[in-house]
């Protein structure tokens, strides 16, 4: 009930003013990042005869059709203030600094996240216990069994950090550094499945190597792929998670236990559609509200992980539902649209997060496990 009343005040309260974009008398594109990327059709652009182009040219007017389009978003217009008072030199060192901002960036991330596997994970020894760390397991960890460790989360887990990863690279690359798109969707998705796959080859010798964990890893890489390669797809689908720390990870955290990731008491994993994609919806008179609700279906477990304290149950549920949460990408282009730098940043964080209590179940089914639980996955 929270969550409705939250979805539905927010939509209540934008509604009014979100009919277009600063300056345009159309609908603004529900996903101005990815209709940045999209290729323009021709027939979108204006039209000039020869006599007009002759004209043009003899005033050292560039001809619209090989000259950008303004548009009123900041992001999406050319800057000609930067472009009088920069220098093709300037440019050029730029644009090389940033290249090597970037991609020092990426490393420090990368080294910086490996360093964080081995105090969430790697630190506490070999599963089960005792037994030597130069044994390579190969494991069978059931999927999305009800009795497996994690009940099925930690495959979708593995699948939104590894396409999280991907596209984070891949923007850092793009849009920072400079790198050619496709370059940059390549070498981002190719970094992040290599790091997960690392990643599970330890597993073999503390844990055990998942089969399924690779791949939902290469599930996540091709998704980031798709996204960052075909804009109009990343317009309709997110894969994203919903999160707030469980009880039982806030007491494990007080004891200094930092593997967050392995909290999916307090996860859920949402495959939205956003309705605000579809023309026909969202440029109705009425349908300005479409920009800010997505349909999505849903998945979580609940009292798998963490583990209750020796001596303590936790009653283990899975539960897949089908309905409604609040796309925030909407909202915040909404709030910020004229400030372009915390408008992109917002766009891409709630790109891969829900706001926690913004979800609202319709159709939903649960399992609970009837027998003992197993513990030893990866």
């Amino acid at each position: 009930m929270r969550a409705s009343l939250v979805v539905l005040l927010l939509i209540a309260w934008l509604q009014p003013v979100a009919v277009a974009a600063p300056g345009d008398p159309a609908v603004p594109p529900h996903d101005p990042d990815a209709r940045a990327r999209a290729p323009e059709r021709s027939d979108q652009r204006p039209k000039e005869g020869a006599a007009e182009r002759a004209a043009g040219a003899s005033q050292g007017i560039d001809s619209p059709i090989d000259s950008p389009i303004d548009s009123p978003w900041i992001d999406l217009a050319p800057s000609k203030v930067l472009a009088m008072r920069t220098s093709p030199e300037r440019d050029t060192r730029d644009t090389r600094d940033h290249k090597v901002a970037a991609v020092a960036t990426l490393a420090a991330l990368y080294v910086g996240f490996s360093g964080w596997t081995y105090f969430a994970w790697y630190r506490k020894g070999c599963r089960p216990e005792p037994r030597p760390c130069n044994d390579f397991i190969w494991g069978k960890d059931g999927s999305f069994g009800v009795q497996t460790y994690a009940g099925g989360a930690d495959k979708l887990g593995h699948m939104w950090a590894t396409q999280g990863l991907a596209r984070l690279g891949t923007e850092m690359l793009n849009q920072w550094g400079g790198y050619d798109r496709r370059v940059s969707t390549i070498v981002g998705t190719a970094l992040s499945e290599a790091l997960f796959l690392g990643v599970e080859i330890r597993d073999g010798f503390s844990y055990q190597f998942s089969y399924w964990d690779f791949t939902f890893n290469t599930i996540g890489a091709a998704l980031a792929f798709a996204q960052s390669t075909w804009p109009r797809f990343d317009e309709f689908v997110d894969f994203r998670v919903q999160y707030f720390p469980s009880t039982g990870y806030r007491d494990r955290f007080k004891n200094g236990d930092v593997d967050i990731a392995e909290d999916y008491s307090g996860q859920t994993y949402l495959l939205a559609m956003h309705l605000g994609a579809l023309p026909g919806l969202r440029d109705r008179r009425w349908g300005a509200w479409a920009r800010y609700v997505d349909v999505a279906a849903g998945f979580e477990t609940r009292g798998y992980k963490p583990e209750p304290p020796k001596g303590e149950v936790y009653p283990s549920r899975q539960t897949l539902f089908f309905g409604l949460t609040l796309n925030a990408q909407g909202v915040f282009d909404r709030l910020f649209e004229r400030r372009s730098r915390p408008r992109k940043a917002l766009h891409g964080i709630f790109e891969m997060f829900n706001l926690p209590y913004t979800t609202l179940p319709v159709l939903d089914g649960t399992r609970r496990p009837m027998g003992p639980v197993d513990m030893d996955g990866a």
